[in-house]
């Protein structure tokens, strides 16, 4: 089963920035399942200069209020 995004945020790239969905863990922001970033710096986890998560563009995703059922 999926985890749920709950958050967006912009990452810088080597071709560019891109909005990304993202949730959250105690230490790190995860984009997708091996893509990390720590949530004091936004510096990717285990490739610094790779790239980085602006963390003043971190918002939350607002819920549309539909049902689940």
């Amino acid at each position: 089963m999926a985890i749920k995004k709950t958050h967006t945020g912009i990452v810088i790239r080597k071709d560019g920035r891109k909005r990304v969905q993202l949730h959250q863990t105690a230490t790190v922001w995860i984009a997708k399942a091996n893509e990390f970033y720590y949530r004091e710096s936004g510096i990717r986890v285990g490739a610094p200069g790779r790239g980085r998560l602006e963390l003043d563009s971190i918002k939350p995703i607002e819920e549309t209020g539909g049902n689940d059922a």
